[in-house]
């Protein structure tokens, strides 16, 4: 018999705290003026930072794996370090968004508001175990950023890529609701663990189950934005406002690749030969249109997109690659899992600061036009800023000594390892194509900024802005110094929460 104390609701103390900050948030924000909303933004930016780094440490000092809501909810180190990590980026995209929304005039609380909602949602979306609770993770994600995509009410770009993405996001809803139904038709249940356990001493139709995994891993590839489910993501990045693009195309990626993991590695792994042809394809599609079309892109936020399905690729293919025969070769599950957080984490980084540099020198009108080539006024706008673009070019281009290097590297050897050779040499012959796109943003920048006639009224960052920036680009580059610094903690975040589970 279950009673209330066996839910064990203290569980889930870091989606309650974050639920009452927005809801403090949005009552005092009805009493105070517009002249208190930017130290309560400030306060609420700092709020966020500092449950993320308690988070971040709660993961290291609490090295266990519980359950609670009747197994509907999991906590264990890799989610509360994803929690933490994807807090902390939060908070810095909302306070690199501050000055563009005052500018573009979007009502910054409404916008700060319906992005912490979606934030809740990918909370959930980490700790869930069950798919009923994944799904309710996902729903709350999508209609926040659909929210968030139509808030700029003034532009018909952006109500139009609202509709597409609400339209699309109700059709991978239907996947994933169609392919859930099916499994629990299948097996009766709903709780990961005990889907495998179904399918281990053959309780399950198998042809039922593969018919509902194939619905669920196109719903799961619909919010990673692999091709062929990638058409929303270059239409959204591109006609979203800036700010909308930075948080769809951030956070919410970390926790669609925890929930592919517990579905895949928790729920599936006894299907691994079914599901794992079906990512490799996801990969090869994914890796070569999204850089091979972002070499054709005018816009610098539809460049953005297309890369993100190529990074796509990359994360899909580290999937791919899993090897459950841990008996035989226990270090290729590590790195392989290893190699999926590590790279997805660092392109958190790179995608955010790329994003806010242009963010934060919006007030030079030419540079906010969204064409790469006006990208050129960045030197004389504010020096600072653009070198540090640069850096994030380099980082997401795979270029050492950035991490962004040691990441994909990791990637490629799980999938030498898992005998997928030709899709490693398919990688790395499509990653020098992506580099040719990043490194032209790179010549922009330096050699047509460094020479140009035109006069350029400079941008002035605030401190506080600059100190964030700073301290993001300069994380990219030590840590590809001391690639050590990401792989020690993270793998023992894996062995923590993978194989104590």
């Amino acid at each position: 018999m279950h009673t209330f104390n066996s839910l064990n609701i203290l569980l889930a103390s870091t989606e309650i705290i974050l639920f009452g900050l927005i809801i403090l948030y949005l009552l005092v924000s009805l009493l105070v003026g517009k002249k208190k909303e930017l130290f309560l933004s400030r306060a609420f930016l700092m709020s966020l930072f500092i449950l993320g780094f308690y988070l971040v440490v709660n993961s290291f000092s609490n090295p266990t794996v519980e359950y609670g809501f009747n197994g509907m909810y999991v906590t264990d180190p890799i989610s509360l370090f994803s929690k933490g990590f994807v807090c902390i980026v939060f908070a810095l995209a909302l306070l690199y968004c501050e000055q563009f929304l005052n500018l573009t005039k979007i009502p910054q609380s409404e916008f700060f508001l319906l992005s912490s909602f979606g934030l809740l949602g990918q909370f959930i979306m980490m700790s869930a175990s069950h798919l009923l609770t994944i799904y309710l993770g996902i729903e709350l994600v999508s209609l926040s950023l659909i929210s968030l995509v139509a808030l700029n009410r003034e532009s018909g770009a952006s109500i139009e890529a609202a509709i597409k993405f609400f339209v699309l996001a109700a059709l991978a809803s239907g996947f994933l609701l169609y392919g859930i139904s099916m499994i629990y038709g299948a097996t009766g249940t709903f709780q990961l663990n005990e889907i495998a356990d179904q399918i281990l001493s053959e309780g399950a139709n198998p042809i039922i189950v593969v018919f509902g995994l194939v619905f669920v891993v196109c719903g799961l590839a619909f919010k990673l934005g692999a091709v062929p489910f990638h058409m929303w993501v270059p239409d959204i990045y591109q006609g979203a406002a800036l700010p909308s693009t930075l948080l769809v195309g951030s956070t919410p990626k970390v926790a669609a690749i925890l929930i592919t993991y517990r579905i895949l590695f928790e729920g599936f792994y006894p299907l691994l030969e079914d599901w794992q042809g079906m990512f490799v394809i996801l990969a090869l599609l994914s890796i070569g249109l999204g850089n091979l079309v972002a070499i054709l892109q005018k816009s610098f936020k539809r460049l953005m997109g297309y890369s993100t399905i190529g990074h796509v690729g990359f994360l899909v293919g580290a999937i791919a690659s899993m090897n459950y025969d841990l008996s035989e070769n226990p270090v290729l599950g590590v790195s392989v899992v290893l190699g999926l957080f590590a790279y997805i984490f660092i392109y958190l980084l790179s995608f955010l600061g790329s994003i806010g540099c242009v963010l934060l020198l919006a007030k030079e009108e030419r540079i906010s036009t969204d064409l790469i080539s006006d990208l050129r006024f960045m030197m004389k706008a504010n020096p600072v800023v653009a070198w540090c673009m640069v850096l994030f070019m380099l980082s997401m281009a795979g270029i050492p000594p950035t991490i962004g290097f040691y990441t994909k590297f990791v990637i490629l050897e799980s999938m030498v390892a898992a005998d997928l050779v030709w899709l490693a040499v398919f990688a790395v012959l499509f990653s020098v194509v992506g580099a040719f796109y990043y490194l032209r943003i790179v010549k922009i920048i330096l050699f047509d900024g460094l020479y140009i006639n035109e006069s350029v009224k400079g941008v002035q960052v605030s401190f506080l802005s600059s100190a964030c920036l700073i301290i993001n680009c300069s994380s990219i580059l030590i840590l590809g110094l001391f690639p050590n610094l990401v792989f020690e903690p993270i793998t023992r975040l894996v062995q923590f929460s993978v194989f104590s589970n």
